[in-house]
């Protein structure tokens, strides 16, 4: 897991503006993001293409890293800046030229070796605090998805998808992702 360095609100805006490399911020901590893998980028565009065929028509819309979130909600003072590989966006009112302001209804993190860590616990749990409705993490080592519904203040797995199965939304129901696809280099 990327080292967190500890740096206050203001410094880390400064930071950001002025450094080329992909960083998050929770709350204090900045974490400088690697560069993705090649099985990652291919996994990641054949997901953001399915889903930008799903979402074609319909109002909610699909977004991929690096596009910056900045968590925010009523309960929550907490400054939370993360890239998420893919994200859907309902309420557009929070787009920006660069980023985001709000909570997606639907996020999907792609599990490297390197960040596996950070996806599991830290993201996991920062997504969960601020009630984001679904969570997919997406391991193509293993060619698995799991899938976890914001329920009674916290994440519930529905299922973990391996083989041929299908991934199946519970946010949009028609939404069905087949996993060869997904996993295919083609």
């Amino acid at each position: 897991m990327p080292k967190p360095k500890m740096v206050d609100f203001e410094e880390f805006l400064q930071m950001d503006k002025e450094n080329e490399h992909r960083l998050e911020y929770f709350d204090g901590k900045v974490v400088c993001l690697e560069s993705p893998s090649v099985e990652h980028q291919r996994v990641l565009l054949n997901i953001a293409a399915e889903f930008k065929n799903y979402f074609r028509s319909k109002s909610c819309e699909v977004f991929i890293s690096p596009l910056d979130l900045w968590l925010i909600n009523k309960e929550k003072s907490l400054n939370v800046k993360v890239q998420p590989d893919l994200m859907v966006i309902c309420d557009k009112s929070g787009l920006r030229e660069n980023s985001y302001y709000g909570v997606p209804a639907l996020i999907i993190e792609i599990i490297s070796p390197s960040n596996e860590n950070h996806d599991r616990i830290r993201k996991y749990n920062i997504y969960m605090d601020f009630g984001v409705k679904e969570y997919w993490m997406v391991n193509p080592k293993l060619k698995t998805i799991e899938v976890y519904i914001f329920e009674e203040d916290e994440y519930k797995q529905v299922a973990i998808y391996k083989g041929d199965d299908c991934a199946v939304s519970q946010t949009f129901k028609e939404l069905k992702i087949y996993l060869d696809v997904i996993f295919s280099e083609g």
